[in-house]
């Protein structure tokens, strides 16, 4: 049976004291929470800060930093130094998996589709280097783009079938297949190289708007494949009642939301 986690990001100021409790597992934003630039005694500090919150494990990283590998003189050097940090950071934190976006992989146009698909490898399998160094593996992640080079499950898929590397996986996101009209099925065509999951709700977390059928529907396809990781509601979280946001309060009617649905189709 799938984990049900939450992604600690929004609109609003990070506050990870009030997740509310029940959740099997975390997500935290590397890019947001483990600037490289951070000193050694800064990083430290946030370390300490992070594992004073009573949080579940923190399993899974996202929001990866924001500079592409495929453009025309990409700054290696800054993009390596980052990635070795961060990987290494995340690691201390229990961190087991490391989501990278697809806009880190665009589509530039004029400029060679050879030399970009040989930039997105290099970077790709970096990543999986540094990762297995630091007992970690990468997620990368489709986002409905058609202008990257991976912009559906199963394109995904094939990148990384040939990066080939055994600490590069793929992560689904349901919002990403709904953007295309992907069938969910397409995750099982290599139901091995899966190692994460997002879902979220309409403009909000799961539980806001009439999404149950599809949210069951991606349920039963990570229970037919014995998918046994995290799904984390990956939202910027909001307010469904009057009144401020009340993140304990929301995330508590996530959770119960996603646990039904889970009991119901692994009751099926």
């Amino acid at each position: 049976m799938f984990k049900l986690s939450a992604l600690l990001v929004g609109p609003v100021k990070l506050e990870p004291a009030k997740l509310a409790p029940g959740f099997e597992m975390c997500e935290i934003p590397a890019g947001q929470l483990l600037d490289a630039g951070m000193s050694n005694e800064e990083w430290e500090k946030r370390k300490a800060e992070l594992k004073s919150y009573s949080l579940p494990p923190m399993k899974a990283a996202s929001h990866w930093l924001d500079k592409p590998c495929t453009t025309p003189g990409v700054d290696w050097e800054l993009i390596e130094f980052w990635t070795r940090r961060v990987l290494k950071r995340l690691s201390e934190l229990g961190v087991e998996y490391a989501g990278v976006y697809g806009k880190f992989f665009p589509k530039v146009q004029g400029y060679s589709e050879a030399r970009q698909m040989d930039q997105a490898i290099r970077y790709a399998n970096f990543l999986g280097d540094t990762a297995r160094h630091n007992n970690l593996s990468i997620v990368l992640e489709p986002m409905g783009d058609l202008q990257t080079w991976f912009p559906s499950y199963k394109e995904g898929i094939a990148f990384v079938k040939r990066v080939d590397h055994p600490n590069v996986r793929i992560m689904a996101d349901l919002n990403y297949f709904l953007v295309l009209n992907e069938p969910f099925d397409d995750i099982k065509e290599s139901p091995e190289l899966c190692l994460h999951a997002h879902i979220a709700g309409e403009k909000g977390q799961p539980g806001v708007g009439d999404m149950a059928k599809i949210h069951k529907d991606f349920f039963r396809v990570l229970r037919d494949i014995n998918y046994e990781r995290g799904v984390t509601a990956a939202c910027a979280w909001r307010s469904t009642v009057p009144g401020e946001l009340d993140l304990t309060f929301e995330t508590a009617k996530s959770l119960a939301y996603m646990q039904k649905l889970r009991e119901e189709v692994y009751s099926e």
